[in-house]
């Protein structure tokens, strides 16, 4: 495996002879696309993060949600059940490296998980004892494959230049992906088509409003001696373009000379439906994020009752459950340097995108008479001293 996956293998034709076959070398394969199949942005790191994320407004908007709410959530450190408020741990964690500080830190972490699928974070310092913790761009690391089904290690490219890592030294959050057993899968790739498809229809209106001052039409000679010369085509066709094209020149009435007639063209109603199109493929960009589309702002995905509901749903289906995939990935990887019985945990005991949810269990629990106020206390999960 040399990187993320790519859309469009390399594949060849290969003599039928087993023992010819064994016996040339190995080349690329290709496939062919024919046609009427479409082409879509080849899962690359650079090509999604491109496609689907600064040039892709939804894609840019559900990835900085999710990211700023994982980087948001309150991490805690607990020994042995007491939670501890001073420890090397908490120190590095507050500031992993000079450039980048705890939540910075952890939002870069997750953006890059969401548009390759993998994230790398390489521990610098002794072995039992890092001193920094610096993230790796996805598309320069390459696992360097291990016999045991394990990494022997990691290999970064840039630059021209080639460094190893132990895999020790390195965190590689990686997503489910059914197709490879190194890499993850991305968001953006179940999403390409719809990016595709949003992205284009971005660039269609773009080009109507361009050239929204041209009519729509065309200009024909009904009875003429003669037709156009080569030179007057061009010079007709370069007096449209400049005169009648552009959003200055919108409605600017066409004057026709020379026999000339204009012959109105429109598109049909199912083709000009640019606005639903595009709201559809927003929503599916969206749903492969775990966002509700209406906190994007994409009309008609009214899913929940408000904002807060919406919200609640986008912290309690996507943004803590990725969260909590993170720690789990460094309670196993960098919280064992430490030694002890030591464990990250989430704080979300006074997040607010949960607030909803809190607000319901207090009035159930101040209603339910067979409750003991301790109980209640208990359930809510209060100390002995606080108050329903």
């Amino acid at each position: 495996m040399n990187g993320l996956p790519r859309f469009f293998s390399k594949l060849r034709s290969r003599k039928s002879s087993s023992s010819e076959s064994k016996a040339a070398p190995k080349g690329p394969i290709f496939q062919t696309v024919g046609p009427g199949q479409a082409k879509t942005t080849p899962r690359q790191y650079d090509r999604l993060a491109e496609e689907g994320y600064r040039q892709n407004v939804i894609g840019y908007r559900a990835i900085n949600l999710i990211a700023r709410g994982v980087s948001s959530v309150p991490l805690v450190l607990e020994q042995g059940g007491k939670r501890m408020s001073d420890h090397p741990l908490l120190d590095l964690l507050a500031t992993p490296n000079p450039t980048l500080r705890g939540r910075s830190f952890l939002y870069h972490l997750v953006g890059h998980y969401l548009i390759a699928g993998n994230a790398y974070i390489v521990a610098a310092g002794p072995n039992r004892s890092p001193k920094e913790l610096w993230l790796m761009r996805p598309d320069s690391m390459q696992v360097i494959e291990g016999v045991d089904g394990t990494p022997a290690g990691y290999r970064q490219s840039s630059g021209g230049k080639k460094r190893d890592f132990a895999a020790e030294n390195i965190l590689h959050w990686r997503s489910f992906n059914p197709l490879n057993d190194w890499y993850g899968m991305a968001p953006l790739e179940a999403a390409a088509i719809s990016v595709d498809s949003h992205n284009e229809g971005s660039r269609w209106n773009l080009a109507l409003i361009q050239n929204g001052g041209r009519p729509t039409g065309a200009l024909y000679q009904e009875s003429a001696d003669a037709t156009l010369t080569d030179s007057q085509f061009e010079r007709l066709k370069q007096e449209v373009g400049d005169a009648y094209s552009g959003s200055r020149n919108a409605g600017r009435p066409l004057l026709l000379e020379g026999g000339l007639k204009w012959q109105e063209m429109s598109l049909s109603p199912s083709d000009m439906d640019w606005a639903s199109g595009k709201n559809m493929t927003a929503r599916e960009i969206a749903t492969a994020f775990g966002v509700p589309p209406q906190m994007i702002g994409i009309p008609d995905s009214q899913t929940y009752n408000n904002y807060g509901e919406a919200r609640l749903s986008l912290y309690e289906d996507t943004v803590i459950p990725l969260a909590q995939d993170l720690l789990s990935c460094l309670n196993g990887w960098l919280t064992p340097l430490y030694g002890g019985d030591l464990g990250l945990k989430l704080d979300l005991e006074g997040l607010p995108a949960l607030e909803i949810k809190r607000e319901r269990l207090f009035r159930r629990l101040s209603g339910a008479s067979f409750m003991t106020d301790a109980e209640k206390r208990l359930a809510a999960g209060l100390s002995e001293e606080a108050k329903i």
